[in-house]
């Protein structure tokens, strides 16, 4: 398990871990999982999906363990009707992120929100789901390739609406972005006043971004 390298621009309130699968860790991650996850896991019909799931809450596990002074199998994680992933007892907000077989977890006393992107080619059409049509311009601005800034701008939304706990179930043109690519920074704002701010860098072949409130702005 690795520190990312977004984690030097973020606030010292987050704490961030990555992981790769491993198979030889498997066994032991699995005995750390509560009996909620297990079954979880046993739910999933693939096995890609159970790797990724595996990974993601090994990685929770180890980064809260050392927050909490707790194993990693005492940390109490519960699934919350919204999808998140709760801290229970505690005043730590998680979040857990998946691609490949690459997982990021990234836990702070405020919300914050996670995602991780493998870096392969995606459909151009997605854009038309993710962007507002004046955020198409920065498909050209960035200094990236397409589909490396595609893949970037769903990352810089899917951070925030994650960090929210709405999910998808905002549409991701609700969130208006400005993009700072000399800083890897990023402003993402919802409305008039919800305002958040998301960091990200590359990770081997894999897009990072963090999300977490903007100073002095309000959140959902």
């Amino acid at each position: 398990m690795v520190s990312p390298p977004l984690a030097a621009r973020l606030s010292s309130s987050v704490v961030l871990l990555g992981g790769v699968y491993d198979a030889q860790e498997a066994e032991r991650w699995r005995a750390w999982l509560s009996n909620e996850e297990r079954n979880c896991l046993q739910d999933f019909g693939s096995e890609r999906r159970r790797r990724a799931f595996l990974t993601g809450r090994a990685v929770a596990r180890r980064l809260l363990a050392t927050e909490l002074s707790l194993r990693p199998s005492d940390v109490p994680l519960r699934r919350a009707d919204d999808g998140a992933v709760d801290v229970v007892g505690t005043d730590w907000h998680l979040s857990i992120a998946h691609s490949g077989d690459r997982a990021l977890a990234a836990a702070a006393p405020h919300r914050v929100g996670s995602d991780v992107e493998r870096l392969k080619p995606r459909d151009p059409d997605v854009a038309r789901f993710l962007l507002h049509p004046d955020e198409r311009a920065l498909l050209d601005a960035l200094p990236y390739d397409r589909n490396r800034t595609l893949l970037l701008l769903w990352t810089l939304k899917e951070a925030p609406l994650k960090a929210r706990r709405s999910g998808f179930r905002l549409s991701p043109k609700a969130l208006r972005l400005t993009v700072d690519a000399e800083a890897r920074t990023a402003t993402a704002v919802v409305g008039d006043a919800e305002r958040w701010t998301v960091s990200f860098a590359a990770w081997d072949d894999y897009w990072t971004s963090v999300a977490v409130p903007s100073a002095g702005a309000s959140s959902p």
